[in-house]
């Protein structure tokens, strides 16, 4: 880790006195204004590439919460073949699908039904015999 520093900072000093030395007669102002925009140049190139790699990551997982959301249901076909595929069920759209046998667009509609829960009469520690 101090070997990468140090190349960095010879590398960086090197290109500041290469910088310097074609203009010669300001050598020190050039030199330090080389030196201090290499660091600026470097840290916004790093700012960028960061900003772009939490951008991709971001939308990897919101890609990643998409594909977790999605619901498959086994559904068999109204045809006479009677063939049984796996359809995406969503509730925010009609669910179209073609039968892969008699190709056919085919309208599934999702059911919810409710059920009262109840609670049982008889307890496991209460029961009478």
């Amino acid at each position: 880790m101090i070997n990468k520093i140090v190349f960095s900072l010879a590398v960086t000093v090197l290109i500041s006195t290469l910088l310097g030395l074609l203009f010669y007669s300001k050598f020190w102002i050039i030199f330090a204004l080389g030196f201090i925009l290499q660091f600026l140049f470097f840290y916004i190139l790093n700012t960028v590439y960061e900003n772009r790699l939490i951008e991709k990551a971001q939308k990897l997982k919101l890609e990643e919460f998409r594909e977790q959301t999605k619901h498959f249901v086994l559904i068999e076909c109204p045809c006479t073949e009677k063939v049984k595929q796996d359809v995406e069920v969503r509730f925010d759209k009609d669910i179209v699908y073609k039968c892969n046998k008699c190709e056919k667009n085919i309208r599934a509609i999702p059911d919810v039904k409710t059920l009262l829960q109840t609670d049982p009469i008889y307890f496991n520690n209460d029961r009478t015999r």
